[in-house]
């Protein structure tokens, strides 16, 4: 027992450097990012699994009819015009906004990555659904009618996906910036309202907007990782290239000196007293 407190533990045997580089590769920010990802995926799977076995049934229900019970024209009205959002009509108009602001101010790199995070979203939207197959509720007459299946929820997915990057590109510009953080802040209630219309509207389970909300944050955080990395990458090659052109206007502009000094130091021949070279 004794020995075994003695032992020297393995990080402890590393070298000093290779200490120093696995504990900034754990704690780097493509390691949170990657593991923001792993947890919403673990997150989804376990949701699916539960789902599957139709362990929440009676609390989807409940929490539906208590969604329903304070049903008015009025909240009609606005929950149709939330949900709106989160269709492909807002989805593609908030897109196109997104995108040609990028492309104003010349964030290419941004402008991929959101492109990524859509694709990716509609992907799953279109994939997923079919797999679970699950049916819509029934707990009370719908407000509007969906043909296709429920889990998980194509709106709330693709809300939180675009609100989501939205959010974190306000607030990575600057991230000293308290005003960023609420406005990121504001994007993800925009999601969440989308996502709890859809209740309201009777058209998905509450497990299905949550099923939406958690791929919709591991593909960002995922999308994130490659953003961080390319744009990483195009700074070093930036770096590089400018080191080059700094060394060869360098090697230029010291050329003729060099010449010149290497002129001077050869050595003369001597001349005669005539004048002339022997």
């Amino acid at each position: 027992m004794t020995q075994h407190l003695h032992d020297i533990h393995p990080l402890e045997q590393l070298q000093p450097t290779r200490t120093q580089k696995l504990l900034k590769a754990v704690t780097s920010y493509y390691a949170f990012t990657l593991l923001i990802a792993a947890a919403f995926a673990y997150l989804f799977g376990w949701l699916a699994d539960e789902v599957m076995e139709q362990e929440w049934f009676i609390p989807n229900s409940s929490i539906l009819l208590r969604i329903h019970f304070y049903r008015s024209p009025v909240l009609d009205r606005l929950a149709f015009d939330i949900t709106w959002l989160g269709s492909s009509g807002g989805i593609i108009t908030l897109s196109v906004l997104v995108v040609a602001g990028l492309w104003m101010l010349r964030r290419y790199v941004d402008l991929g990555t959101y492109a990524a995070v859509m694709i990716g979203a509609s992907v799953m939207v279109l994939t997923l659904k079919v797999l679970f197959h699950q049916a819509r509720p029934q707990v009370f007459p719908p407000l509007v009618h969906e043909s296709n299946y429920s889990f998980p929820s194509g709106h709330s997915l693709t809300s939180f996906a675009v609100w989501g990057f939205m959010a974190w590109w306000v607030v990575s510009i600057e991230p000293r910036e308290a005003w960023r953080w609420v406005l990121g802040l504001l994007s993800l209630c925009v999601a969440a309202l989308v996502a709890l219309s859809r209740l309201y509207l009777g058209v998905h389970w509450p497990t299905d907007v949550l099923a939406g909300m958690f791929l919709a944050f591991g593909w960002v955080a995922l999308c994130i990782t490659g953003h961080r990395w390319l744009t990483r990458r195009a700074r070093r090659e930036r770096r590089e290239q400018l080191h080059e052109a700094w060394l060869a206007r360098r090697t230029s502009r010291s050329s003729p000196r060099s010449q010149t000094l290497h002129k001077e130091s050869q050595p003369r021949p001597p001349v005669t007293l005539s004048g002339r070279q022997p």
